[in-house]
């Protein structure tokens, strides 16, 4: 039984980019994992916020803080965005479990 972080969504007919072919669904989330992750690299870090937005998916306040930090000398980070893509039983949603590093504010200074 596999259980589901808190940040998992449903790629489905509510979001932006949607559509009724899964294989579209797969490819478009996969370059949108690769953008963000180019991102990370070239920004230093992402929030999770940053990502639900670009898909159409409510933000929600946990989203506005938890979120992935690029540093290569910290072993705290995975230093890498994993949506963890599983399609469902429902035609063509997918579900996404993101691989936050969790609350990712306390890297920012005042």
């Amino acid at each position: 039984m596999n259980t589901l972080s808190m940040y998992a969504r449903v790629f489905d007919s509510s979001c932006m980019s949607w559509e009724k072919d899964r294989c579209w669904n797969m490819l478009y989330l996969k370059a949108t994992q690769n953008y963000f992750n180019d991102v990370l690299k070239a920004r230093g870090y992402v929030f999770l916020r940053d990502i639900y937005e670009h898909l159409g998916i409510p933000v929600t306040k946990a989203s506005l803080a938890v979120g992935w930090v690029y540093d290569l000398k910290n072993s705290f980070a995975d230093n890498f965005i994993d949506f963890s893509l599983e399609p469902t039983d429902e035609g063509s949603d997918i579900q996404m479990d993101f691989n936050v590093d969790g609350d990712i504010t306390k890297y920012f200074k005042d």
